[in-house]
């Protein structure tokens, strides 16, 4: 009995003393739980062999001098070094939860080295589309801070370094404060020790965040980018809900900074871009990537102003002022943000095409210009493309880009010597297949002002309807003047690889005597005054080819049925056919003129001529008249075949005279009581300066014997008492018979002709009809004597009622 009382004290004895150390022996290895705690955060991080030594300043604290440890991968070793590490813990929370307090670190830092090394390329042994499965909602900020290793981190300063062969160096500087609610973090960048920017990240626990990247050489303004949104999670989906804006100013010049090789290449830019999205993904990867592409809607709402400096030669600038949405909705979508989690785990949807409805909406009123735009001697101040409906693309299996309309405004047009001055025009777009390359493009300018030098042209108006289907464009255009009653047709036809353009035009019979009073303004210089348009018509068609730089056309002219009077000059049933062709650089003309009649005091009938120009435009034009013909004084004459020079203006010729009408000349003297008989031939040498016409040493003779009877009036015939030898020549000439009739002919630029007369013959009832040798040299204005035959102002009235078309 006795020794059973003394091992049941010494039982209790030893309860006792286990009752008071295992207190004693939890406290003593608080600190080597702690560190163990720290040992397995940072292995679990996938850091290798953590050094650190231990000091223990209190029982609620473990101090870390200096730690240091190591990351290795194959193409980076990642360094980590921080100290002194204060570790801060509630004895009862770390024996139980294995939880530290706070860890309070001053300064940190982390060297990431880049071996130069690609990763191996795993799509060589794995097959990237079947993956393991993942639940995204851990990788959401409540997760990333239930990972913390304390119920607060603080760092005072973490130095991540970033470098390696053939990159910039990069640092990253900045502070953390970490708990399980919230991180708070701001981080300087920098580049080569060029300072960028800082960036101020901010993590809650219910999943909202915020991010604002700040220009560090401008701290008093705006972030460079701000980024503020909320994760919202369902049994099945993740939806992010953002807000975003960036500077495109600061984001350029930050670019610029980095050394990208591309950057060169890109132009400045500035402005602002936001928005907001509202995106929406299945929260289950099953580890098969397109299957979980298929999950995602997106629905994002944006504005852009922006202005991009000098992108190409000849363009200031491009000013970019657009309002859009953009979606992106899986098969079955109903509405934005909903997830259709049926076809996320089924591992045979066709990867490509993803089969999305992709949705892009540019607003009406949003617009594209272009400053001080100016591209083969032309210029502008600024040109302006607005929509005036909303644009909506949509991408399917095809894209769709429903019908559309805008409006272009290009301002004032112009170039050394001309001014054109577009009211804005008018663009529909339809039936477009980016897949073909096509669209219908419907357009209309109201009115087209052009300004040539100090003239002011008729205004004009264009429309039609344009055919894309690249390379090939054809056009179908109408332009027209309510100015001039003026009306063309174009059809067009452009191969882009060929560097094709075929162009067809024809230009509506314009009648001339109705629209003088609307085109005499616009051809003032080059319109006389007196000169007036009693009938005629004047059409065009043409037809052109450009290919690979080189024009070739031909242009064809119709003028019929003109009538016209120019002071006392009346030209009666004049018509041109003619046909101007395109030879690369050279220009010629060929063409055809017939006039009824010409009436400038003595009648010219029937002029035919055939002409043709060549070389038009160049100093070395040249004028070659093959025929000019007509009918004068009841004969005819004709031109010898001959050419010039247009520059200077230089004809070398002959005037051949036939079957002229003895009575007919005779009769332009306007001699009371002369009259004959007769036929006259005559060859006349013309030559043709800047000076004017010059007949030398020509001939006119009769073709055979006639008659002169010259019986003048009392007044010639009371001169007879006077002149003995007058009244000789007048019995003579009473009725005188020759034989022979000849005359010289020399002209000279300022009017005077010259005749030398020899005449032959007798008059049977005079003197027994003794021979008789008449030689006269006769001085005459031409000119003087031409007025003196054309008609008073009632000429004009006689034509005009004689030949105006009812």
């Amino acid at each position: 009995m006795k020794w059973g009382r003394i091992k049941l004290k010494r039982w209790l004895s030893l309860c006792l003393i286990v009752l008071v150390a295992l207190p004693v022996l939890s406290y003593l290895s608080l600190p080597f739980i702690a560190k163990n705690v720290v040992e397995i955060w940072l292995t679990d991080q996938g850091f290798q062999k953590p050094v650190f030594s231990v000091e223990y300043p209190s029982h609620r604290e473990l101090l870390i001098s200096q730690l240091s440890v190591e990351k290795h991968t194959e193409n980076r070793i990642s360094t980590l070094s921080a100290g002194p590490v204060t570790i801060k813990f509630d004895p009862w929370k770390l024996l139980f939860n294995a939880e530290l307090t706070r860890i309070e670190i001053p300064s940190a830092n982390l060297d990431i080295a880049m071996t130069g090394k690609a990763p191996q390329d795993e799509a060589e042994t794995t097959d990237t589309s079947d993956t393991s499965s993942f639940d995204l909602s851990q990788l959401m900020p409540d997760q990333w801070l239930e990972l913390a290793p304390a119920q607060e981190l603080v760092i005072g300063q973490l130095d991540v370094k970033w470098y390696g062969p053939d990159q910039p160096f990069y640092r990253f500087t900045g502070n953390i404060y970490l708990t399980q609610k919230q991180l708070l973090t701001r981080v300087l960048s920098s580049i080569n020790e060029r300072k960028l920017s800082h960036s101020d990240i901010t993590l809650f626990r219910d999943n909202r965040f915020q991010i604002n990247v700040i220009d560090q050489q401008a701290s008093g303004s705006g972030p460079i980018v701000r980024l503020t949104g909320l994760f919202i999670q369902n049994d099945a989906s993740i939806t992010l809900q953002a807000l975003h804006s960036v500077d495109l100013g600061k984001i350029y010049q930050i670019a610029q900074q980095l050394e990208i090789p591309q950057m060169e290449i890109i132009p400045p830019i500035n402005g602002s871009y936001s928005g907001d999205t509202e995106i929406s993904f299945a929260k289950d990867f099953t580890g098969n990537l397109d299957a979980w592409l298929l999950s995602i809607n997106a629905i994002q709402q944006n504005q852009l102003q922006a202005r991009i400096e000098q992108p190409y030669d000849g363009i200031d600038s491009i000013n970019l002022d657009l309002t859009s949405e953009l979606s992106l909705l899986q098969p079955g979508s109903l509405k934005h943000g909903s997830v259709n989690p049926g076809s996320v785990n089924s591992s045979s949807v066709n990867p490509a095409p993803l089969n999305h409805s992709i949705s892009i909406v540019v607003s009406a009123d949003s617009k594209v210009s272009l400053a001080n735009l100016e591209q083969a001697g032309w210029s502008t101040a600024n040109a302006t493309a607005t929509l005036d409906n909303a644009l909506t693309i949509k991408i399917a299996e095809k894209t769709d880009i429903e019908p559309f309309k805008m409006t272009l405004n290009t301002g004032k047009v112009s170039n050394s010597t001309s001014q054109i001055i577009p009211q804005p025009i008018s663009l529909s777009f339809s039936n477009t297949d980016l897949a073909l390359k096509k669209t219908q493009v419907v357009f209309n300018a109201p009115q087209i002002q052009t300004h040539l030098n100090t003239t002011t042209l008729p205004a004009i108006q264009a429309s039609g309807n344009i055919y894309v289907q690249l390379p090939e464009i054809k056009a179908g255009i109408s332009l027209g003047s309510n100015a001039l009653s003026l009306q063309s047709a174009i059809s067009l036809a452009a191969n882009l690889d060929k560097a094709l353009i075929d162009a067809q035009w024809r230009i509506k019979e314009i009648d001339l005597a109705k629209t003088q009073a609307q085109w005499r303004p616009y051809l003032a210089t080059l319109w006389p005054e007196k000169l007036t348009f009693i009938s005629g018509e004047y059409s065009q068609s043409g037809h052109f080819k450009w290919l690979s730089g080189r024009l070739d056309g031909v242009i064809s002219h119709f003028v019929s049925k003109i009538s016209l009077t120019q002071d006392r000059l009346a030209v009666i049933g004049a018509s041109i056919d003619s046909k101007t062709f395109l030879r690369g650089e050279r220009i010629d003309e060929q063409g055809s003129l017939r006039i009824d009649k010409i009436d400038a005091g003595v009648e010219i009938n029937d002029i035919q001529s055939q002409y043709r120009l060549n070389k038009l435009g160049t100093n070395n034009s040249i004028a070659d008249i093959s025929h000019f013909s007509g009918t004068l004084l009841g004969g005819s004459f004709q031109l010898a075949p001959f050419y010039s020079v247009l520059n200077p203006l230089t004809i070398n010729t002959d005037l051949f005279l036939r079957g002229l009408s003895l009575d007919a000349l005779l009769k332009l003297e306007q001699q009371p009581g002369l009259s004959g008989e007769g036929i006259l031939d005559g060859d006349l040498p013309l030559r043709f300066t800047s000076s004017g016409i010059y007949i030398t040493d020509g001939i006119v003779q009769a073709r055979g014997p006639g008659i002169i009877r010259y019986r003048p009036d009392a007044s010639i015939q009371a001169l007879r008492q006077s002149y003995l030898g007058l009244g000789i020549a007048l019995d003579a000439l009473a009725d005188f018979h020759y034989h022979e009739l000849s005359v010289g002919a020399n002209y000279t630029p300022d009017g005077v002709l010259l005749l030398k007369t020899h005449l032959a013959g007798n008059n049977p009832a005079w003197n027994n009809g003794q021979a008789v040798n008449f030689s006269l040299n006769i001085e005459e204005n031409l000119l003087n004597l031409l007025k003196t035959l054309q008609f008073t102002d009632e000429l004009t009235n006689t034509i005009e009622k004689r030949y105006r078309t009812p």
